[in-house]
């Protein structure tokens, strides 16, 4: 299968970054090899319903979740829908494929005792450490995605007007606020960065005037998160986090909405739970019959 002109689209036309386009490319990739081995298929003319359905039985078989399923069978039918567009194809193979049930589940997040404890650790000396410490602090204060905050550049910061233009998920962009705590550690980075000679547009970089990659990125985050009392220590734990300490205090969930750049309101409404779960804890510890 040729997957350039389909690439291409996505990054030209739709705006996907590019975690996204790589995610899409190993789904893609995954598929080819399947059907190449098992059919001997690489013609997409060919791909039936069949050769689709024996390959979700594959992916289950090999222990892949219904949810990872389900997102690989996204990109696939994307892919096919951009075929047709293009009139390679006129049926998508995937029109009789529904997605597998999911069991539903409230979003992870960290309690603001554990939060406080991260935010104010030490992080180490030099260039590194402000940077590490900057990077949880942005990812807290402001809600972004893992892939927003490696994609940002210095001149979306506006520090006088105290706002960080984000650009979210097919380039929409939205403005978030800051506070002086987050305004104060961007000056201090930079001096850092600036001190290294460093000229690189990206916010992110390492000593050597390298962007930051994704895994050295992760890992960031994972050590930084070791002091949370929480199993999955990861970027997005900390935009659930972000989301639900503004629900427990009262911010309405509209706001919330457009502050995670979210499209819909349903996306937004699960971390209402969280919220629903701590006012039960509440309710039992407090109540005299809550038991």
């Amino acid at each position: 299968m040729k997957f350039e002109d389909y690439f291409d689209y996505l990054i030209n036309e739709k705006h996907y970054s590019k975690h996204t386009i790589t995610a899409y490319r190993n789904d893609l990739e995954q598929f080819e090899d399947f059907i190449l081995k098992t059919f001997e298929k690489e013609d997409p003319r060919d791909v039936s319903f069949v050769m689709i359905r024996d390959w979700i039985v594959s992916l289950s078989q090999n222990n892949i979740s219904n949810r990872s399923i389900n997102r690989k069978l996204s990109s696939l039918r994307s892919y096919f829908h951009f075929l047709i567009k293009v009139n390679h194809i006129e049926v998508n193979p995937l029109i009789k494929i529904n997605p597998l049930k999911t069991s539903k589940r409230n979003p992870g997040f960290i309690m603001e005792k554990d939060m406080e404890d991260i935010i104010n650790m030490e992080y180490g000396e030099g260039f590194e450490g402000i940077r590490n410490k900057l990077i949880i602090g942005l990812l807290y204060a402001t809600g972004m995605r893992k892939s927003e905050l490696l994609n940002l550049e210095e001149n979306d910061i506006d520090i006088g007007r105290k706002e960080i233009r984000i650009f979210g998920k097919r380039r929409k962009d939205r403005i978030v606020p800051i506070h002086t705590y987050i305004i104060d550690l961007i000056k201090e980075y930079l001096e850092g960065k600036r001190s290294l000679g460093n000229k690189e547009k990206i916010l992110l970089v390492n000593n050597d005037d390298s962007p930051l990659s994704i895994r050295q990125f992760d890992k960031i985050v994972r050590e930084s998160l070791a002091l949370a009392h929480i199993d999955q220590k990861t970027p997005h734990i900390l935009r659930h986090t972000f989301a639900t300490h503004l629900l427990n205090e009262g911010a309405n969930i509209m706001n919330i909405k457009d502050l995670l750049g979210h499209k819909s309101l349903t996306a937004t409404e699960i971390y209402s739970h969280n919220t629903i779960e701590k006012l039960k804890s509440v309710y039992k510890q407090t109540h005299p019959r809550g038991e």
